[in-house]
């Protein structure tokens, strides 16, 4: 018998591929909906792997359901007074909304940015106030948690979620934030110029962020200086 070769599926050329097929599926909303989902989990599981994700969480410990499945909410406002300048909507929801996606499958809620300068279009966003089913966008800045289950699952859903989104709302100083590392690296991905510098032939192998250097982290091609400014603008104007 030969022995079974396994695929490394842990990559960043894999990574891209399904956010490649996500893209896709995503001209067709409401269509392909299981097929999204489980693109959904192998998105996150394979981000989890890359980036070393979770590794320190505890899993949620939910109770028996205890009564009737409900809609429950909370919302999280976003200190924009305090850091005016400071880019919450691109740090909350991460490149193609990889960040929030991932919060979601930790915690079971579902994330969103709502309220003033939520929308990445500031023309829709005024054009849109005011109408029906855009009433938020008269409110400040927050972040919208919501779950349903029975009362006693969703209240633990909900305390894992405001504690990992408050998280998101305390600004790194710079050169400490590893999210935002993170989020350059998967830009980089996303734009297909990101290398793998520990084999840089097939790209192959695990990513690590140290939190000393974005340059030690990953190398783009083409290498001009003026690269890595240009993924920070387009990651501020998400």
């Amino acid at each position: 018998m030969g022995t079974e070769i396994k695929e490394d599926r842990n990559t960043p050329e894999y990574l891209a591929q399904l956010l490649k097929d996500k893209k896709q599926i995503a001209a067709f909303p409401n269509v392909f909906i299981h097929t999204e989902r489980l693109l959904d989990e192998e998105i996150n599981k394979v981000r989890g792997n890359l980036f070393h994700l979770s590794t320190n969480k505890e899993p949620l410990n939910l109770p028996a359901g205890n009564g009737p499945t409900e809609q429950f909410s909370e919302k999280l406002y976003v200190p924009v007074k305090d850091y005016p300048e400071f880019n919450f909507v691109g740090r909350i929801l991460g490149p193609r909304g990889m960040t929030a996606k991932q919060l979601e499958q930790d915690t079971g809620c579902k994330i969103m940015v709502r309220g003033k300068g939520s929308m990445r279009d500031r023309k829709k966003e005024e054009m849109n106030r005011g109408k029906p089913n855009w009433e938020h966008l008269n409110e400040d800045l927050h972040v919208l948690i919501t779950v349903e289950d029975s009362k006693n699952r969703a209240s633990v859903k909900l305390e894992r979620a405001k504690e990992e989104v408050k998280k998101l709302l305390v600004p790194a100083p710079e050169g400490e934030d590893d999210l935002k590392k993170r989020q350059l690296m998967e830009l980089a991905i996303i734009n297909g110029t990101y290398r793998d510098t520990k084999n840089p032939q097939t790209g192959a192998g695990s990513v690590s962020v140290p939190a000393s250097s974005r340059k030690s982290a990953c190398s783009l091609l083409p290498p001009p200086a003026w690269l890595p400014l240009l993924l920070l603008l387009l990651l501020h104007l998400m």
